[in-house]
């Protein structure tokens, strides 16, 4: 039939030119008007990372917020902001911990908000560290006989690392955690403090301290928070004012030379 097969072609010809089926468009997501992530550079246990931000959209968003590690891409943690209102402030709180409940390697870190099924917009960005140097003065190595595992009197070994500093030079925590002891030792270790670092199984020893520790047995510290000043206290009396720092894994003493140097570097 003559017809049938104009039509036939018709159709045919229609196919070739008519544009394929597309996928849906991703929706935009929601449009960051104003953001701050602060502090830049922040340390766990210590000041908690606060995102606030205002975004742009037709009507109400569930928003997620990740904490994204930069290094590797992955989302080391997820909040959710269900039904949040456009142009009203937003605001969530990072206390350095993943969603597993584990503290976030060191490193830099993105902030992204997206809506599901939406590009992420990026909020900002902050680096986190672990620790901080607990001498917040200047300072500077004891040399040789300061270093961990060189002979004492008495057949001992030197269970830390001396760093010399100002008598009075104020010490912070290194790391937050439980006070677990603070005492006096007139032999050797002067006033001292003994802290638990959290999610640890590490013991942080501050030693020689000018005067008692302002905190109690049993009392959470924060990271960067003030634990005593540097003094001559014990056998320090005879060498001058200095730090002595121990770093004990179940109770094993280990070098922490290495640990103390890369927090120098950071903090």
């Amino acid at each position: 039939m003559p017809g049938t097969a104009l039509l036939s072609a018709v159709l045919s010809a229609l196919a070739l030119v008519a544009p394929a089926s597309a996928e849906p468009p991703v929706p935009a997501g929601p449009q960051i008007v104003q953001s701050r992530v602060a502090p830049a550079h922040a340390f766990f246990g210590g000041r908690t990372v606060r995102v606030e931000f205002r975004f742009a959209a037709g009507g109400p968003l569930d928003l997620q917020v990740e904490i994204v590690r930069q290094a590797s891409g992955r989302v080391a943690r997820r909040y959710a902001l269900p039904l949040a209102v456009p142009q009203q402030p937003q605001r969530i709180d990072w206390d350095g911990l993943t969603d597993a409940g584990r503290v976030a390697r060191n490193g830099r870190y993105r902030v992204r908000i997206a809506a599901p099924g939406g590009r992420a917009r990026l909020a900002g960005a902050l680096t986190l560290h672990g620790h901080i140097f607990p001498i917040r003065g200047r300072h500077a190595d004891r040399g040789p006989i300061g270093a961990f595992g060189v002979p004492r009197s008495g057949g001992r070994r030197h269970d830390g690392f001396d760093v010399n500093a100002a008598c009075g030079t104020p010490l912070v925590a290194a790391r937050t955690g439980r006070v677990r002891r603070r005492a006096y030792d007139p032999a050797l270790y002067g006033h001292y403090v003994i802290i638990r670092g959290r999610l640890t199984q590490r013991d942080y020893w501050y030693v020689h301290l000018q005067r008692p520790a302002p905190v109690r047995v049993g009392q959470q510290v924060s990271t960067g928070q003030r634990i005593g000043r540097v003094g001559d206290t014990g056998n320090a009396r005879t060498t001058g004012c200095h730090l002595h720092f121990e770093l004990r894994v179940r109770g094993r003493p280990i070098d922490p030379r290495p640990e103390l140097d890369a927090w120098d570097r950071w903090s």
